[in-house]
């Protein structure tokens, strides 16, 4: 049956080749799981409650969620074409929910080692080198994100204040605040720029 639905995935829905490998890996795994733990069970009388043990083994062995999710995938579509063919009455995976992509937090560069890379880095007194100097300290001064550095405009930094507007994610305006040495090297690159 897994291998009538890689040709039907392959050969009408065409899929491309890495989806395909990843399928069958997820269904053989799945079958597998089935002959340890339902070695009575066979792809075609599985239920809800079966599919559902099995995502929560894969959680349990501390599988990546997207893994996980395309494991999900793998087995909607499986089942869907079961149930196209009448080789199946219902779909078991009806109930099965996507897990929640696991947000990875964000990593920090030591204070220390920046000084340090910021002091080997050698920055030319032309406008390339003023360049890239300013945006290593924008972007480790302020912790802007780097669309919104590209997106700066000179009117957009305020030395009075010494803030920067920043139009952010889903066009949210944020006021960030620069230091003293930041706002000089905003300076210095300016007079280079002009």
């Amino acid at each position: 049956m897994i291998k009538t639905y890689l040709k039907y995935i392959e050969f009408e829905k065409r899929y491309s080749k890495h989806t395909i490998i990843s399928y069958h890996t997820d269904l053989q795994q799945f079958k597998n799981f089935l002959a340890t733990i339902y070695p009575e069970l066979t792809l075609v009388n599985v239920d809800y409650r079966i599919l559902r043990s099995w995502i929560v083994s894969l959680v349990d062995n501390n599988i990546e969620n997207t893994s996980i999710n395309r494991k999900i995938a793998s087995l909607r579509s499986f089942y869907k074409f079961l149930l196209k063919r009448d080789h199946i009455q219902e779909d078991p995976t009806w109930k099965l929910k996507v897990l929640k992509k696991s947000k990875k937090l964000p990593q920090f560069v030591n204070e220390d080692d920046m000084a340090k890379l910021l002091d080997q880095l050698t920055f030319e007194n032309d406008f390339p080198g003023q360049r890239d100097k300013m945006v290593m300290e924008m972007l480790y001064g302020t912790g802007i994100r780097l669309s919104e550095l590209i997106g700066l405009s000179e009117n957009d930094v305020n030395f009075n204040n010494e803030t920067i507007k920043v139009l952010g994610k889903r066009n949210k305006e944020r006021i960030i605040p620069f230091s003293k040495s930041l706002g000089q090297s905003i300076k210095e690159y300016l007079s280079v720029k002009n």
